[in-house]
């Protein structure tokens, strides 16, 4: 009876890790939605709950530092939440720091307008630099907030640039506030809306290993993916298909696209309308991994399956 017990915890260790590598359920997430500004104004968010950065990859505090209180990091991510000054829901930067956050479940592209929205909150406007990258390496140069609007349109930047999506925001204080507990740019939320939605499974929930049959464990995970798609009327759809690095290149490569392959036939026998979605596949094989392939656990991760929904230009719109 206790060996029994012990396998069904190791069991629900391995669904709760792997099951659903998004960690997200789609069934209830609500898309195009608006967020309240200050008292009389909101913004649109097309992607609704899982617009918002939501994960910190750096952050230097500025000198001076704000108060212990209002310097956690993790306060600048998700959803907003500021209800009034001062209380602690969101992150000062202090003066001149700077804070790199990852776009994790989406990304974020050049649309019409504006493309990100940054939730500075507090009594006063204080600028901040901003940049983005597709990789957290590469940087691009958007410019600063210092004419007091937090709406950002990244077109400009990308007149000499390819289209690319973006997960990647780094932001720096400029200096204007330097004083007080909450010194430097006070950052609630930072929102894309150009928004493009982006989904990690693990090849392990997909595939057994060196394989790529569809197990029946992968419809969950797919079938999880295909409510977010209702909600996504038309859209574009790249499917990318990513190995380790433990068989040769040509390998990993063919392996990657007849994965891809195997999930776009998936997908297309259960839209509804599958006219409405252009599907594309890309391998990369070996050539993106997320974690280190020496590891086996970074291998584990590295062998993946990601989508990306670009939706269709009318999805941006503002609705009533």
């Amino acid at each position: 009876m206790l060996m029994q017990r012990f396998r069904f915890i190791l069991l629900l260790f391995f669904y709760s890790g792997y099951l659903f590598s998004q960690q997200v359920d789609f069934t209830n997430i609500r898309f195009q939605k608006f967020y309240k500004v200050g008292k009389d104004n909101k913004v649109f968010m097309p992607l609704g709950e899982i617009s918002f950065a939501d994960k910190i990859i750096s952050f230097r505090q500025g000198k001076p530092k704000a108060k212990a209180q209002f310097s956690l990091p993790k306060n600048a991510l998700g959803a907003p939440n500021y209800v009034k000054y001062p209380d602690d829901t969101y992150l000062s930067l202090g003066c001149y720091g700077e804070l790199v956050v990852q776009f994790q479940n989406n990304g974020f592209i050049n649309i019409d307008g504006p493309d990100l929205y940054f939730f500075e909150v507090g009594p006063s406007i204080e600028a901040f630099d901003v940049e983005i990258s597709v990789d957290g390496k590469n940087w691009l140069h958007i410019g600063d907030t210092s004419g007091g609007s937090s709406y950002v349109d990244i077109a400009s930047a990308e007149e000499n640039a390819p289209r690319n999506i973006y997960y990647y925001v780094k932001l720096t204080d400029l200096g204007s506030f330097c004083d007080g507990p909450t010194a430097g740019a006070d950052i609630d939320a930072i929102g894309a809306i150009g928004g493009v939605l982006k989904v990690n499974i693990n090849a392990q929930v997909l595939f057994d290993l060196d394989k790529y049959n569809l197990k029946k464990e992968a419809a969950d995970a797919l079938n999880n993916f295909l409510q977010a798609l209702k909600k996504i009327p038309k859209a574009e759809i790249i499917i990318e298909g990513h190995t380790d690095n433990q068989a040769s290149k040509t390998y990993n490569l063919t392996l990657g696209k007849n994965r891809a392959k195997r999930v776009k036939t998936f997908l297309l026998n259960k839209l509804e309308s599958p006219e409405n979605y252009q599907i594309s596949i890309k391998s990369y094989g070996e050539e993106k991994p997320v974690n280190d392939n020496k590891t086996k656990a970074g291998r584990q991760q590295n062998r993946r399956v990601e989508i990306i929904v670009l939706p269709d230009r009318e999805f941006y719109e503002v609705g009533d």
